[in-house]
Formats: C-alpha cells, sequence, structure tokens
C-alpha cells in the first residue's frame, strides 16, 4: 500500500509539472470547397492569426480520416503540401485536379485536412504542444450537371415510415448537407446532426417516439458555407 502510495504522488508531481500549450493559430478562409470540373485550380487562404510562426499541412482523404496521408491516392495535388505561417501572415495555395477519372453525373466528394503545428517557445523543457487538425468538405463538380446545389438541397423528399425512422431521399446529382433538424416544436437535431445525403441517394435517421407532424424544418449549407432554412411537407409511407 505505501508503494502504491508513492507511485501515484510522483505521478501527480509529473502531470503538474507540464503546462499544455493549447491556443490555436491557424485560421481557413471558408467552412467547405466546391472544384467546379472545368477549372484549372481552386484557391484556398490559411492565416495565422496567433503571435508566433507557425506550420501548416495540407492533404485531402476520401473520408477515413484515420488513414495515413502517405498511403492515400486522390486526384489532387497542393501547391504547397507544407508552409510556414509567420504571425498576421495570409497565404494562398493552390489544389488542382489531375484528371484522373471520375463520375460525369454527379458530384464527388473528398475532405481537405489542415494540421497545425506550433512553434515551441524557447524555455519549453515541460511545455506539451498541441498541433490541431481541421478538415472540410471538398465537392468536385463536374460540368454540366442540371439544376442547381441549392435547389436540390431545397427539394429533398422527407418520408417518415413506421417505427419513427424519418428518411431523407435526394434525387439529384448534388451531394446536401443538413446541419439541423426540426420537426413541429420538437428540435431534432441532437439525433439527426450533420446529415449528408449523398447524390441520388437516401440518409435516415431513428426519431423519437410519437413524433406526429406535417411537415419538417431543416437548414442546409450553401456553396458560400451559409445556412438555409427550408420547410417541407412530411410524406408517410
Amino acid at each position: 500500500m505505501k508503494r502504491k502510495a508513492m507511485f501515484l504522488g510522483v505521478g501527480a508531481l509529473v502531470l503538474v509539472s507540464f503546462c499544455v500549450c493549447s491556443q490555436a493559430a491557424l485560421s481557413v478562409t471558408g467552412t467547405r470547397f466546391v472544384y467546379p470540373g472545368q477549372s484549372k485550380t481552386l484557391t484556398v487562404r490559411l492565416g495565422n492569426s496567433g503571435e508566433q510562426p507557425i506550420l501548416a499541412q495540407t492533404w485531402l482523404d476520401k473520408g477515413d480520416p484515420r488513414i495515413d496521408p502517405s498511403l492515400l491516392t486522390v486526384p489532387f495535388v497542393v501547391s504547397a503540401p507544407l508552409v510556414r505561417l509567420d504571425p498576421q501572415q495570409i497565404k494562398a495555395l493552390q489544389l488542382r485536379y489531375t484528371g484522373e477519372a471520375l463520375p460525369g453525373d454527379r458530384e464527388s466528394l473528398f475532405w481537405i485536412n489542415f494540421l497545425e503545428v506550433p512553434r515551441l517557445p524557447d524555455s519549453s523543457g515541460h511545455l506539451l504542444r498541441l498541433s490541431y487538425r481541421l478538415r472540410m468538405k471538398l465537392l468536385f463538380r463536374p460540368p454540366g450537371l442540371p439544376g442547381s446545389a441549392e435547389t436540390a438541397a431545397r427539394h429533398v423528399v422527407w418520408k417518415l415510415s413506421a417505427g419513427s425512422v424519418l428518411s431523407a431521399e435526394n434525387p439529384s446529382p448534388f451531394y446536401v448537407s443538413i446541419t439541423a433538424l426540426r420537426q413541429g416544436a420538437m428540435n431534432l437535431t441532437p439525433v439527426a446532426r450533420n446529415i449528408t445525403v449523398d447524390p441520388f441517394g437516401t440518409a435516415s435517421v431513428a426519431l423519437p417516439e410519437g413524433r406526429d407532424s406535417s411537415f419538417v424544418e431543416y437548414d442546409f449549407v450553401d456553396d458560400s458555407g451559409e445556412t438555409v432554412s427550408v420547410r417541407a411537407s412530411l410524406h408517410k409511407d
């Protein structure tokens, strides 16, 4: 028992002797990105809002954030995958589509990652450095798709089936990102947070029992990153 108490005391001493350096400084202009298929490049702007230099690493993935970036194959290249940003500095990165075959009748979804590696101060013997990672959607949009992304998001078909399962059907070639959902006076966002409905696809969510309403209200994100609210009829199977 005495030996155990001594071990815990040493552990506590180690914990309190370290100070966590945890102030994020990396900023990205925008919350999502759309790459028009006919464009040669897409510009992404990074900034450092802090008081010390930082390094910013950028890479893309296909949907699994756990995969080692060195093992990924994506049809894009970044002009500067690793950049230094001085305090208050802004840099523009160029993202270029390399031409590999992607579906021409619908959007393709990728994710763009930004990793901030802060500089340790000179007296950093007992500082724990934390790296911050931002992850945002990148939509590749082939030319000539019928309609528009905003029209598609406004025309999602909502259905309520037995067992209180609510489904959102997307008959368009565009991805629809839903950030909030309400039915009547109840906010359903906690059980339906950040729904992404694939092109020509369906997303479903189980609702609390006893919900009965003839309409739903939902918020979606448009191309500029703004949130738009819509009220839609609810169809029952």
